[in-house]
């Protein structure tokens, strides 16, 4: 298993028992379960089939695999955004955002390590890619925003 499998599969399951409903974030606006459902939406939503990527990937796109093939290193850039910018929450409580965490991660490793992602904001992504992003990602958010692992 490599690190980024490891983490995702292992780790972020350890880390999420330490993850309370007013568990203090050190940046940023998302409570605990607001946090955990972005996750779980990105997740999901990044490795569903889109279909075949137009011949002229966008600027952005382009982009974003550039940032995708240097590291994917994350950080904080504030904004104007209020609470009120927040989505509503889609799930009852955190403990069920918690329990779905799983299943949106399965969802990446359901992909062989051959397969090609496309997406419209990400742009074309190996398998190998799009596994890095995810590591970046819940690494930002459970350790980086909110400290899990941490103390």
């Amino acid at each position: 298993m490599n690190k980024y499998k490891d983490y995702l599969m292992k780790e972020v399951p350890q880390l999420l028992e330490e993850l309370k409903p007013n568990h203090r974030r050190r940046f940023g606006l998302m409570s605990a379960q607001h946090m955990i459902e972005h996750l779980i939406w990105v997740t999901k939503s990044s490795v569903k089939e889109y279909g075949d990527p137009p011949s002229e990937l966008t600027e952005g796109q382009l982009n974003f695999m550039k940032f995708i093939e240097k590291g994917a290193y994350l950080y904080h850039r504030p904004s104007d955004k209020t609470k009120d910018d927040l989505p509503a929450l889609r799930m009852p409580n955190l403990q069920q955002a918690i329990d779905t965490v799983p299943e949106a991660i399965d969802r990446l490793y359901g992909y062989s390590a051959d397969h090609v992602f496309f997406n419209p904001s990400m742009g074309r992504l190996t398998f190998s890619e799009m596994e890095r992003f995810h590591y970046m990602h819940f690494k930002f958010h459970l350790q980086h925003q909110f400290g899990l692992g941490l103390y």
